[in-house]
């Protein structure tokens, strides 16, 4: 009947008039969610942070929401804003360089000094974990002021990374400085030759040494490592016909002949493998986000699954 327009009801003044319902006025709703509060938030704590720099030590930012009340919590940071070298770029250089200084006919010592100086350029080229923002990778993402380096001095800082160099003179090899009274000058002359040996091709006798010592590091099996590199500069050949290609490609740039083998017959498969092993156990038994990743030539890098 109120559809219809034939129900009555009574007025103030006694008097029937049609009844016409009152229109039900809707809860009013969300303008927004809160998730998007949340990102409001957010975006307003980020812009107040970039505007007050003026030695504050916390800013407390509240937002009150139907849901919640939102609070943020700012810490003065510095005002630049730096960008950087990453730990797969850094490694990406190190490997690139590396790669072709080697087939330019380097001798074991230039080698050594190469390895040396680019370390040295690439610590200044990164990022320090702390005390800057970082704006051309994620927030989550941190990064070393340097890594470890085997073969290398020894020092009492310990990194997240841990580079081996595997084609370098390991540590305490005879061709390394010493100083030793009974030693001959003869001797220390017929020694020291290793220095002037072509890197790319002496290199390969270095491996299984230097994989050895980097397995016995006590940082290596306390887990204080997250992160390992073998870099492997020689040029892995997949079949003879590319074998022949590359060898003809290298005659003519008068570039120095590589190794004769592939990644299945490395002369090191088996001290590698050793290698492969000892990460395996130290992380199922120390550090579970251990990573292993080995640079052969140019090639893509390749993490190992332990």
């Amino acid at each position: 009947m109120i559809a219809q327009r034939a129900a009555y009801q009574r007025n103030s003044d006694n008097q029937l008039v049609v009844y016409v319902p009152d229109e039900q006025t809707p809860a009013p709703q969300r303008a927004s969610t809160l998730d998007e509060d949340t990102l409001a938030l957010k975006r307003d704590a980020q812009r107040l942070g970039q505007q007050l720099g003026l030695g504050l030590d916390e800013i407390e930012v509240r937002k009150e929401t139907p849901d919640a009340v939102l609070i943020a919590h700012l810490k003065q940071m510095s005002t630049a804003v730096l960008a950087g070298l990453d730990s797969d770029q850094a490694a990406k250089l190190m490997q690139t360089l590396t790669y072709w200084m080697l087939r330019q006919n380097l001798s074991v010592h230039d080698h050594d000094e190469f390895v040396r100086n680019m370390h040295q350029l690439i610590n200044g080229m990164r990022v320090p974990t702390h005390g800057a923002a970082l704006r051309n990778r994620e927030g989550r993402q941190t990064r070393e002021d340097a890594v470890n380096v085997l073969p290398g001095t020894p020092t009492s800082n310990v990194y997240n990374e841990l580079w081996v160099h595997a084609f370098l003179p390991p540590n305490g090899h005879r061709c390394r400085p010493s100083v030793r009274q009974e030693e001959q000058e003869s001797n220390v002359r017929s020694d020291g030759q290793v220095w002037f040996d072509p890197a790319l091709t002496t290199g390969v006798e270095f491996v299984c040494d230097n994989l050895y010592q980097a397995s016995s590091l006590s940082t290596f099996r306390q887990g204080r490592h997250g992160i390992i590199r073998v870099y492997l500069p020689y040029n892995p050949r997949s079949s003879f016909v590319e074998e022949r290609q590359i060898n003809h490609d290298i005659r003519d740039r008068g570039h120095l002949p590589e190794p004769h083998f592939t990644q299945e017959d490395e002369p090191w498969e088996q001290c590698l493998q050793r290698f492969i092993d000892a990460c395996a156990s130290i992380k199922n038994t120390v550090r579970s986000d251990l990573r292993l990743i080995i640079h052969r030539g140019s090639e893509a890098a390749q993490e190992v699954i332990l």
